[in-house]
């Protein structure tokens, strides 16, 4: 049986309009059906076969080989196919082990009925041209800044970590790892997708952005995004009015216009 060529994400993704996902948290999935890449498929040959074997490949093929356990790789659900955000390695070397289940975490993709204006439409263009990333869905152009200024500090923060210089796209992968996934997990665990009907998981973590922006201004340092989404949690979804309650969203945002007078509703 013929070799089959690995698919992109953002290919298949711009063609079925995927912009809407959910968090399936860690299962064993068929190796079989893990049929694409993240961003990475030009280091990856027809059947998952790496171009260019490394020294991390030849020791995770030894402790793979062995049986001994290995974190699980992140993916992408597409129907019932998966591409690799983080693992390629590993599934590389499941592939031709001959390994019929791997455990992954899964975040499944959907097409999205929303229609894009042409500035919302630029701004993700120009996000996922600069960053890699692909799918992070926003409704509003201004989100997509918040993103690239963040990842930008975020990459500054690792070159002084690493002692390098470390490029914009190894930045925002490493941040969407390490900050972003763990942030949206704790989004859907405390509901706020019902709460923000209407927005994206990348919407609401903009606002928790927003509030630490706003927070750390009013304190005079730099509270951190542990603190800031808790307070987020605590202050905006923790009060409610007695008489005539407002919106969740209402009083977000007016919230932020106390701070943040360059606000427009898109």
């Amino acid at each position: 049986m013929r070799a089959q060529p690995v698919k992109g994400f953002g290919v298949v993704s711009k063609k079925l309009n995927l912009s809407n996902r959910a968090y399936r948290g860690i299962h064993a999935i068929q190796v079989k059906n893990i049929v694409g890449s993240v961003g990475r498929v030009q280091d990856l040959l027809s059947g998952f076969k790496l171009k260019n074997p490394d020294v991390r490949y030849y020791r995770l093929r030894k402790i793979m080989e062995k049986g001994d356990v290995v974190p699980p790789i992140i993916v992408y659900k597409v129907g019932n196919e998966y591409y690799v955000l983080d693992g390629n390695h590993r599934v590389a070397i499941a592939k031709e082990l001959g390994v019929e289940f791997i455990d992954a975490e899964v975040i499944e993709f959907f097409p999205s009925e929303r229609k894009e204006s042409r500035t919302l439409r630029k701004k993700r263009i120009e996000f996922e041209n600069l960053t890699g990333l692909k799918g992070i869905d926003l409704t509003e152009p201004r989100h997509y800044d918040t993103f690239i200024n963040y990842i930008h500090d975020y990459a500054q923060r690792m070159e002084l970590f690493l002692k390098r210089k470390v490029a914009i796209n190894e930045a925002a992968l490493n941040w969407f790892l390490s900050v972003y996934t763990p942030a949206v997990q704790c989004i859907v665990e405390k509901g706020l997708e019902d709460v923000y009907q209407g927005k994206t998981l990348g919407d609401i973590f903009c606002f928790i952005l927003d509030y630490k922006w706003y927070k750390s201004q009013k304190e005079g340092y730099d509270i951190g995004f542990d603190n800031a989404m808790q307070g987020f949690i605590e202050e905006i979804l923790g009060k409610d009015e007695p008489e005539e309650k407002k919106s969740l969203i209402e009083k977000f945002e007016g919230l932020l216009e106390e701070v943040l007078p360059w606000i427009k509703k898109e």
